[in-house]
């Protein structure tokens, strides 16, 4: 299995019903190609990790890189798993605060007992980045 973390910024018109649609896209399309994970969107950034099986990860990036609602897809980290971190959610959609503190109290809040380590790492430094205490 593969994992595939990016960010990227959503576009300037996008709005409350818009992520809904994303959200309720990626919960059909990731449950019938064997997808799980986890998008985290700010109001201005979105970051996702995705889990699964590495050409419908890769199928899954490419359609990404096509989707008006986005830009600048930047892949921060690829890595092999053994196991998934999301096994129960085939997207879960976490809105957070701009503000880096109230993000990331959100983030760890959320995040299942589950998650590995350096997957819980990965998420808590990416939430940093996308919050703007970290340059993207």
């Amino acid at each position: 299995m593969k994992s595939l973390t990016y960010t990227s910024h959503a576009s300037l018109d996008l709005d409350a019903a818009d992520v809904e649609a994303i959200h309720r896209s990626a919960l059909n399309a990731n449950a019938l190609d064997g997808i799980t994970g986890l998008l985290v969107f700010n109001g201005t950034h979105f970051l996702q990790i995705v889990e699964g099986a590495p050409d419908a990860i890769d199928d899954l990036v490419e359609r990404l890189r096509r989707d008006p609602r986005h830009h600048a897809l930047e892949i921060r980290d690829e890595r092999a798993i053994d196991r998934r971190s999301f096994a129960d959610w085939s997207m879960d959609l976490v809105r957070v605060s701009a503000s880096y503190f109230e993000a990331l109290e959100t983030v760890r809040d959320h995040l299942p007992p589950e998650t590995a380590p350096e997957v819980r790492d990965l998420v808590i430094r990416m939430t940093e980045t996308i919050s703007g205490t970290v340059s993207l």
